[in-house]
């Protein structure tokens, strides 16, 4: 990766990190856009709202041109990751409110995350900085003279021009410009409309053309729009499931690490302490010993970054104080090691080495339920969970346990009194939902008032209890329906985790670390911890159930809600 490259994945990890709240609190000060491209400068343009609210707009594309659409940004062969700039603001806003609504996938999981965050007003602003921007189309002289290309332009002068304008430069705001496309995103679409599972607006019209088509015309089309060869990518990717995988022997789900109060609200998730963070370093200082879950880990995490078949090869050829089975982390096994009480990086630096403070997102698995060309990494700055295309570059840091054990698969009992146990974390949770959708601090108060089965120790789950009853080898739901039927999708569910971000207000600077290295014991700070931080924190995380992602949101939003209690042993 060159220099440039790993510039723009630290800038955009640190925009991506607090993008979403930082206009959430006054005082914040969020770095220049000035150099979204050589000269920019937003009092040039005219738009529709302030200079302060497109400065905020700007900030928002750069997060996202850098951040999930990076491998675009770098045209990273491969990549189904659509370029975003140059569209029209009518065709731009279109796609957010598709995603808002009834476009489903894990991708639009992505992008309802972004859904949450925004005013509409916010939205159009971001959609008006992307219009300044021309997608860029740089055509190989050897792909023009190709017979897919003229197959292509034959093709697309045919079926598309009436829409798409001529050379795919369309004028019309109802559909997009795609000269200078993705050409994996351009089939993949292509894919999605034929087999309906892109759902949008423009599906009545695009279906029955893809119908017609098939995946070589739709190949030609794409390296005639975007000027490039097709790139053949690894059919049917391998990569670790967790399926039939055995429960590690002796595992205990770990505590968050967040110990300090956000509210005076009773049942948040400091308050319900019970398997601290623990670790044991190996002799030889390469290997950390989870002491709850009893999963080893590489400590020093590989410098370099590299997609997920590097990742996959790398974990397969590594020995490390005598093992050589070594593996990628399961999406639950690597939640397990997040620092939910840290922040930049999200993690133990001194069981954990080389955990950049901005940039930090790590390989996980099963690749996408309903996407085999992404999978999972969680994003260490502040412990989210988000999708990643195989082909983009993350760090990776591998996993083993004796007997090839995983933490991954639940072991479900349904109590038949409105309650299901999880005997591999002892968790026992509400079966039924009453589909209310609450702040919260409502969400809190809920399941500390509520009664069900004879018991009323009931609570909202912290971050790693939530993901812990996902599956990720099913999709919309991501959950076991036999024992959790009609669980909601369109939205998210309240956890009890708070963002561990101090008070912005009298901390401007965005690399922060509630616990440096030379702090006491947590046990001993606790209180000390409640001065540092902000206890009208607006940030609250929640977990969704169409793929499995989990992020930070505004309190004041309302999420669903599923109680939890602590069953034993």
């Amino acid at each position: 990766m060159t220099p440039a490259a790993k510039l723009g994945l630290a800038w955009a990890a640190t925009i991506l990190s607090i993008v979403v709240g930082a206009h959430q609190v006054s005082g914040f000060d969020v770095p220049s856009v000035e150099d979204l491209k050589p000269g920019f400068d937003l009092e040039k343009y005219e738009f529709s709202y302030s200079l302060e609210e497109m400065k905020f707009a700007a900030r928002t594309f750069k997060m996202c041109w850098w951040g999930c659409h990076e491998a675009a940004q770098l045209n990273q062969p491969g990549t189904i990751v659509p370029r975003i700039e140059g569209q029209d603001p009518e065709y731009f806003l279109k796609q957010w409110d598709a995603f808002d609504g009834y476009r489903k996938g894990s991708i639009a999981t992505e992008m309802k995350m972004l859904m949450y965050s925004y005013t509409p007003d916010q939205m159009r602003a971001v959609a008006e900085v992307a219009k300044i921007f021309e997608m860029p189309y740089e055509p190989s002289e050897n792909v023009l003279a190709s017979d897919a290309h003229k197959r292509g332009k034959e093709t697309y002068e045919r079926l598309c021009v009436m829409c798409h304008g001529e050379d795919g430069l369309s004028t019309n705001p109802k559909y997009p410009v795609l000269r200078g496309q993705m050409s994996g995103y351009l089939v993949e679409q292509m894919i999605n409309f034929r087999d309906m599972k892109r759902i949008s607006h423009d599906s009545a019209i695009m279906t029955p053309f893809a119908r017609i088509l098939d995946e070589e015309d739709y190949r030609d089309l794409a390296t005639y729009l975007s000027g490039t060869k097709w790139f053949e990518r690894e059919p049917n990717p391998e990569f670790i499931t967790g399926l039939g995988m055995p429960t590690v022997k002796g595992f205990k789900l770990p505590d968050t690490g967040h110990v300090f109060d956000s509210t005076p609200v009773f049942g948040e998730d400091s308050d319900y302490p019970r398997h601290p963070l623990s670790y044991t370093i190996s002799e030889s200082g390469k290997v950390t010993l989870d002491n709850n879950t009893r999963l080893m880990w590489e400590r020093d995490s590989p410098e370099e970054w590299m997609g997920a078949f590097e990742a996959r090869d790398h974990c397969a050829n590594l020995v490390l104080d005598g093992y050589d089975d070594w593996r990628l982390p399961l999406m639950k096994e690597l939640i397990t090691i997040a620092d939910y009480g840290n922040y930049r990086p999200a993690i133990d630096m001194n069981a954990f080495l080389n955990m950049p403070s901005a940039s930090s997102g790590i390989w996980a698995f099963p690749v996408m339920a309903d996407h085999k060309e992404h999978a999972w990494h969680v994003g260490f700055p502040d412990g989210h969970i988000m999708g990643q295309h195989l082909y983009s570059d993350k760090m990776v840091r591998c996993v083993r346990a004796d007997g090839g054990a995983a933490f991954h698969a639940n072991d479900l009992k349904d109590n038949g009194d409105g309650t299901v146990t999880d005997k591999v974390t002892g968790l026992m949770w509400q079966q039924r939902l009453d589909y209310k959708l609450r702040p919260w601090t409502d969400a809190i108060e809920y399941c500390e008032g509520m009664e069900l089965a004879g018991y009323d120790d009931w609570r909202l789950p912290n971050v790693k209890e939530g993901v812990s009853i996902v599956d990720y080898n099913r999709f919309s739901p991501t959950i076991d329906e036999a024992f959790f039927p009609n669980t909601p999708t369109e939205r998210f569910f309240w956890l009890s985790t708070s963002d561990a971000l101090k008070n912005a207000q009298e901390q401007p600077d965005i690399f922060f670390n509630p616990f440096p290295p030379d702090s006491p014991p947590r046990k001993e700070v606790r209180i000390a911890a409640n001065d540092m931080v902000d206890h009208d924190n607006k940030l609250g995380w929640a977990v969704e159930f169409i793929a499995g992602s989990a992020w930070r949101y505004k309190k004041d939003q309302e999420f669903y809600v599923r109680c939890t209690r602590y069953a034993g042993p």
